[in-house]
């Protein structure tokens, strides 16, 4: 029963990596609603940038990161297989941790590439400018989060049909 549980959240997180960053970039491409820099890889750090940052940051990991295109089409080659490993008789434990640890990779390089990002950005700012970042992230650490209350809200931009 245990490995059912480690199993379904194994699954829940690399879907939530691979689905966020994967489908927020896919999105971006849309020059009418630019991906949230939070869905790239960037986590609490997305609440404390000002909007120039965030645009500075989507830019570079769209132009430079990891190629998000060829990272969803493994993603549905690893969901396939994952399936075909769970209907499997007998039932390969193996074959199934081989596709998660490849999710997990794949996760890992953009999560990576990601935090590369905030540092060279925040190493680049100067004392004011890092201790204010430094303020916001707090600040969004320790306050309770709702609808869209961070120190610089992103713009408004036109969504396309379809989305949420």
């Amino acid at each position: 029963v245990w490995m059912r549980v480690v199993l379904a959240l194994s699954l829940t997180l690399n879907l939530a990596v691979l689905g966020i960053v994967g489908g927020a970039a896919l999105r971006s491409h849309d020059e009418r609603r630019p991906a949230p820099v939070r869905d790239l890889g960037f986590g609490p750090f997305d609440n404390a940038l000002t909007p120039e940052d965030r645009k500075e940051l989507r830019r570079a990991f769209m132009d430079d990161g990891p190629d998000i295109r060829s990272a969803r089409r493994a993603m549905r080659q690893d969901f396939a297989a994952i399936l075909e490993a769970l209907r499997a008789e007998p039932f390969d434990p193996a074959a199934l941790q081989q596709v998660l640890d490849r999710q997990n990779a794949r996760g890992a390089e953009m999560l990576a590439y990601g935090q590369k990002l905030i540092f060279e950005r925040v190493a680049a700012m100067d004392p004011e400018a890092r201790r204010a970042f430094a303020d916001r992230l707090e600040q969004s650490l320790t306050r309770k989060r709702g609808p869209d209350k961070r120190e610089h809200p992103r713009e408004e931009t036109p969504r396309g049909h379809g989305d949420d």
